[in-house]
């Protein structure tokens, strides 16, 4: 048995994207965070996950590391799936609702096939031939949902233009 597995980045020839934030209310994202990824990426609510959250409420400023993902598979296919990390640092004054955090958003298209030699054979004549085309318009959904994430993100805090690294 075989198996392979492509990882396409939308946002190429970058990995990811990051936003910089400093005002009021640096940690709102994290209370909507589920219902924004739910409908931005239109992902089920088993789509989503935290796999780290960690809270220091000791010391002042409060700090936050964030790190949610969400698997869109209902529109790509049984081979593919989008895949979106999001992973934040934030730090929030005791005193006053301030402070800053930087966010970075990593969406990629993950394609994955299983199978014997003369399957996989077939397979890569098929991607070539099929679903090369698929899987271009599938990246280009991937980088389309992720551009209206960071349009929500700005919408939130009430930021200008995002700086593209």
């Amino acid at each position: 048995m075989g198996k392979f597995v492509v990882e396409d980045d939308c946002f190429a020839p970058r990995r990811n994207r990051w936003i910089d934030y400093a005002g009021p209310d640096p940690l709102a994202w994290t209370r909507e965070g589920t219902s924004i990824l739910r409908s931005v990426f239109e992902v089920t609510t088993t789509g989503t996950g935290e796999p780290r959250w960690m809270w220091d409420w000791g010391g002042d400023p409060i700090q936050m590391y964030y790190w949610r993902i969400a698997k869109h598979n209902r529109t790509t296919g049984r081979f593919s799936q989008i895949l979106v990390g999001i992973k934040m640092v934030g730090f929030k004054g005791k005193a006053k609702n301030e402070g800053t955090f930087k966010m970075e958003i990593e969406p990629v298209v993950r394609h994955t096939f299983e199978g014997n030699k003369l399957v996989m054979f077939f397979w890569w004549i098929y991607w070539h031939i099929f679903y090369n085309t698929v899987r271009q318009a599938m990246i280009e959904r991937c980088k389309a949902m992720s551009e209206k994430f960071i349009a929500v993100i700005k919408e939130i805090y009430s930021m200008g233009s995002i700086e593209v690294e």
